[in-house]
C-alpha cells in the first residue's frame, strides 16, 4: 500500500512539473524517472514484464546523454536536435504510461509516440509515428513501417531530422514499432502487424503504397516479416541488411512480384557491404524485382547513407525498380551477424 501511495505522489508531482512553464529537461527526465520507477510494478500490468524497465532506462539513458557531443563528422545542430525529440518521446511514452492515457493515433500530427494493444496478449506496446504536413483525411497517403536496429528504439529511429524530412518531402506517414526489443523481432512479429493494421485504421492509407522498410537487425527482419502476410506489402526496403540463406526460398515464393529496395554502405564495418549485395544479387537471379543502392563511403550509420536513401525511398514510393547488373549469383549468409546493430544514436 505504501508504495502505491508513493507512486502515486510521485506521479503527482510529475505531472504537475511536466505541465509547469518550460522546465529544464534535466529536471524533468529526473523526476519523470523517480516517478516511473515508484509505479513500475503497476506499469508491468499494463506493459508485459518484458519491458516495462526498457522505458525507465530510456529516461536514465537520456538524462545521461544530456552532456554527450557530437560523435566525428557529425552536425552539431541535427544531434542536439536528435537527442532533444528522443528525450521528448520518451518523455511522452513514460507519462502516457503512468497515466494509462494514451495518445489516439489518429490526432498525431508530425512527430509523437502513442501505443497500440497487442493482439496476441492484450499488453500495450509503443509506437512512434510521424505525419506529414501534407496530409489531409479522406486523401489516400502512403504509409512506411519502419524496423529499428538491434540496441535501438522506435524513438531513436524516427528522432533524426533527416528521417522526418524523407516522410515530409513524400507525403508518406511512418510508424515505428518498438517490438519489445526482442532480437529480429522474433516473437514480437505481431506488433508490427499490430502498428500496420492500427494506422491503416487511424488514417486514410493508400492500400497500392504500403511499405516494410528496416535498418540494420530491422534490415534482417523485413526479410523474414514480409513474407508473414506478403500481400499487405507494395515494396520492401533493407538498410544494412541482408537476406538469410534458410529464408530465401520462402521470400521468392511469397514475394515473387513484389520489389525490394536494397541500401548500403560501401565502408559498412558492421554489417559489410558484401552481406547486403548478397541479398540483392540473390533476389535478382531468382527473378524478384530488386533495386540496389550503395553509398560510397557509407558506414554503419543513416545520415552516412542519406544521398543513396533518399533515392531508394523515393523510387519504392513510385514503384521505380532500377536495374543494376550483377555478373555472377551469390551466397547468402546463413545467421546475421551478432554485431547487427547501429552505432549510438542519433542514427
Amino acid at each position: 500500500m505504501t508504495r502505491v501511495r508513493d507512486a502515486a505522489l510521485a506521479l503527482g508531482a510529475a505531472v504537475a512539473l511536466l505541465g509547469s512553464a518550460q522546465p529544464d529537461e534535466r529536471t524533468t527526465l529526473r523526476a519523470l524517472a523517480a516517478s516511473y520507477y515508484a509505479g513500475a510494478p503497476a506499469i508491468a500490468k499494463v506493459t508485459g514484464r518484458d519491458t516495462t524497465m526498457d522505458y525507465y532506462n530510456r529516461l536514465v539513458a537520456d538524462l545521461a546523454e544530456q552532456d554527450t557531443t557530437p560523435p566525428p563528422n557529425y552536425d552539431a545542430t541535427l544531434f542536439y536536435g536528435t537527442m532533444h525529440e528522443i528525450g521528448r518521446l520518451d518523455i511522452s511514452l513514460a507519462t502516457q504510461l503512468m497515466q494509462r492515457s494514451y495518445v489516439p493515433m489518429s490526432q498525431i500530427r508530425g512527430l509523437d509516440e502513442t501505443f497500440v494493444q497487442s493482439s496476441a496478449d492484450g499488453t500495450m506496446q509503443p509506437v512512434a509515428v510521424y505525419v506529414p504536413t501534407t496530409y489531409v483525411p479522406g486523401k489516400a497517403a502512403p504509409l512506411v513501417v519502419f524496423l529499428h536496429g538491434h540496441g535501438e528504439t522506435e524513438t531513436q529511429l524516427l528522432a533524426p531530422k533527416f528521417v522526418r524530412d524523407l516522410a515530409e518531402k513524400s507525403g508518406a506517414i511512418v510508424v515505428a514499432p518498438y517490438g519489445r526489443a526482442y532480437f529480429d523481432f522474433s516473437g514480437s512479429e505481431n506488433d508490427v502487424y499490430d502498428a500496420l493494421a492500427a494506422a491503416k485504421s487511424a488514417f486514410t492509407i493508400d492500400a497500392r503504397k504500403r511499405f516494410l522498410a528496416g535498418f540494420s537487425m530491422g534490415g534482417f527482419s523485413v526479410y523474414r516479416i514480409a513474407p508473414m502476410k506478403p500481400n499487405e506489402w507494395a515494396g520492401v526496403m533493407s538498410i544494412s541488411g541482408s537476406l538469410l540463406k534458410p529464408e530465401g526460398d520462402r521470400v521468392v515464393a511469397e514475394l515473387h512480384a513484389t520489389p525490394f529496395y536494397v541500401v548500403t554502405g560501401e565502408n559498412d564495418d558492421n554489417i559489410p557491404c558484401d552481406i547486403s549485395t548478397a541479398a540483392a544479387v540473390y533476389l535478382r537471379f531468382n527473378g524478384v524485382p530488386v533495386s540496389y543502392y550503395m553509398q560510397p563511403k557509407g558506414v554503419h550509420r543513416l545520415s552516412s547513407l542519406l544521398p543513396m536513401l533518399t533515392q531508394a525511398w523515393n523510387d519504392m514510393l513510385a514503384g521505380v525498380v532500377r536495374t543494376t547488373r550483377f555478373s555472377t549469383n551469390a551466397t547468402l549468409p546463413w545467421v546475421s551477424p551478432p554485431t547487427a546493430s547501429p552505432k549510438p544514436s542519433p542514427s
